[in-house]
C-alpha cells in the first residue's frame, strides 16, 4: 500500500439529507495515551476533560431512535471508553433504544476481558481497536505510553469472549493508521491478524485539519477536490452538547449548534447544513478557514480484510 493517500478511493461523498447518517458522541473525551498522530496532549488548551451529562446523552440517544435508529453511533469521540466507568449502561441504553449500529474505538490498552465483558453483553455492534503496528518498536514511536503486548493479548481475549457471548453481529476490528512510521508493516499486519480471526481495518493518517503533520495529504491547490465525507454525512457532538464543524475538529473550534438548546435535527439542518451545501455545490472558498484549507478529505476511505 502506498502511504500517499488515494483520492480515487474518495467516493463516499453522498450526503446525509434530513439526518446524520453518523454520529460521534463525546461521553468522555479523556484519553490514556498520547499517540503521535494525535493532538489529544493538547486538547486542554481548547476545552476541558468532561464527562457527558446522562441526561444529556439520553436525549441524544432518544432523538435519534425516532428520526434514524439506523445511523451508527460512535460511543467516543475524541478519547478512550474504558475510562468511563458506565459505558456499559449507555450502550445498553441505545440498544434498549433500538439502534442497530452502536460502535467503539479504543486504544485497546485497557479493554480486560473483565472491562470487556460487560460491554458484550450490552449488545455493542462493534469494536475498534488502533494499534498501527506488528511490532513493539514500531508500537512504542506511535501508541506513546501504550503497551502492545498487552493491546494484542486483550484484542485476542476480546475475540474468543465474542465467540462466547456475542452474536453473529458482534464484531472487533483491528485498525492501522497508514503513517511514516509503520508503511512498511502494512501487509504484515493484515496477514497476522487475518490469520488471528479478526477483521482489519486500514485507513490513511489524518491531520486533524493541520494540527499533526500528514505527508500523505497533497494540497489542495494540486488536487481535484470532492466533497468531505465526515463533513456531509456526520454530527459530532462534544461533551458539554456543542456540535464541531467536522469529525477534525476535534478542539471544538467551529461551533455548530448546541445540542442542549436544539434537537440534533434542529443543529444538523443549521449552519451545518450550509456547510454541507458549499461542499456538494464546490463552493469551497466559501467555508470557514479551518475546513477551505484542509486536505484531510483526501482520507475519507478505509480498506477492510
Amino acid at each position: 500500500m502506498t502511504y500517499i493517500s488515494d483520492i480515487d478511493k474518495v467516493t463516499r461523498t453522498a450526503e446525509a439529507v434530513d439526518y446524520p447518517a453518523v454520529l460521534l458522541i463525546d461521553n468522555y473525551n479523556a484519553c490514556n495515551l498520547i499517540c503521535s498522530m494525535c493532538d489529544h496532549k493538547n486538547m486542554k488548551s481548547h476545552r476541558p476533560i468532561q464527562k457527558m451529562d446522562i441526561a444529556l446523552y439520553r436525549k441524544i440517544i432518544d432523538e435519534t431512535a425516532i428520526e434514524n435508529p439506523n445511523a451508527r453511533i460512535w460511543q467516543i469521540f475524541f478519547g478512550d471508553p474504558f475510562l468511563l466507568d458506565d459505558m456499559p449502561y449507555r450502550i445498553q441504553y441505545a440498544k434498549d433504544k433500538g439502534l442497530t449500529d452502536v460502535v467503539l474505538n479504543t486504544n485497546g490498552v485497557l479493554m480486560t476481558p473483565e472491562r470487556s465483558l460487560p460491554l458484550i453483553e450490552a449488545g455493542l455492534d462493534a469494536m475498534y481497536v488502533g494499534i498501527d503496528a506488528i511490532t513493539k518498536e514500531t508500537y512504542d514511536k506511535i501508541r506513546v505510553g501504550g503497551n502492545y503486548e498487552k493491546t494484542v493479548k486483550n484484542v485476542q481475549s476480546y475475540r474468543d469472549l465474542l465467540i462466547k457471548h456475542g452474536n453473529s453481529r458482534q464484531k472487533i476490528f483491528v485498525q492501522f493508521v497508514v503513517s511514516e512510521y509503520n508503511a512498511n508493516e502494512t501487509e504484515e499486519f493484515r496477514r497476522f491478524w487475518t490469520n488471528e480471526g479478526v477483521a482489519v481495518k486500514i485507513r490513511p493518517k489524518v491531520s486533524w485539519a493541520g494540527l499533526v503533520d500528514a505527508p500523505n495529504l497533497r494540497d489542495n491547490k494540486t488536487v481535484t477536490r470532492k466533497p468531505c465525507y465526515w463533513l456531509v454525512r456526520n454530527i459530532n457532538i462534544c461533551a458539554d452538547g456543542e456540535a464541531t464543524l467536522c469529525s477534525v475538529d476535534v478542539h471544538c473550534k467551529v461551533k455548530c449548534g448546541n445540542v442542549m438548546e436544539k434537537t440534533v435535527k434542529e443543529v444538523w439542518n443549521g449552519v451545518l447544513k450550509q456547510y454541507r451545501a458549499m461542499h456538494t455545490e464546490n463552493r469551497y472558498d466559501e467555508l470557514p478557514d479551518m475546513c477551505r484549507d484542509c486536505s484531510d478529505w483526501q482520507s475519507t476511505y478505509a480498506e477492510f480484510f
